[in-house]
């Protein structure tokens, strides 16, 4: 092997080292990542709970030129404390937001959101953070 094959060889390997990091560290800020809480912070009657998700669409691009995909993060009820909400997913949109925090001042409702891919001990300080029995 002469020196600059094995100085592409030596880039690769970092990179795929680097990779393999990036991925094992964003596994890990998920599993770090704290619940958070939204609407009636105190003297709330009710409470849900919501994992974040995300919904990807696909259609025919215009005059055939493949495929065009949109990624909607939503925000996917897990579980309702004392509370009913109208529907289970909600655009993370400015309006959708800005209903669902309306809806839990009218109702005195507290929100509070986890990963996708929480872990028990999140789900569990998620209803800790609730406050209602």
């Amino acid at each position: 092997m002469d020196l600059k094959s094995v100085m592409r060889a030596a880039v690769v390997m970092g990179l795929v080292a680097a990779a393999a990091g990036a991925a094992s560290f964003a596994k890990d800020k998920t599993a770090n990542q704290e619940p958070v809480a939204w609407g009636m912070q105190s003297g709330n009657d009710g409470c849900v709970i919501f994992k974040e998700s995300d919904e990807t669409t696909s259609e025919m691009a215009q005059g055939g030129g493949g495929f065009t995909t949109h990624t909607v993060k939503q925000l996917e009820v897990l579980q309702e404390i004392k509370a009913t909400v109208p529907k289970k997913k909600y655009a993370e949109t400015k309006e959708e937001l800005d209903a669902l925090s309306q809806l839990g001042m009218e109702n005195h409702l507290k929100f509070v959101k986890i990963p996708k891919k929480y872990t028990p001990e999140q789900l569990d300080k998620a209803k800790g953070m609730c406050g209602v029995q």
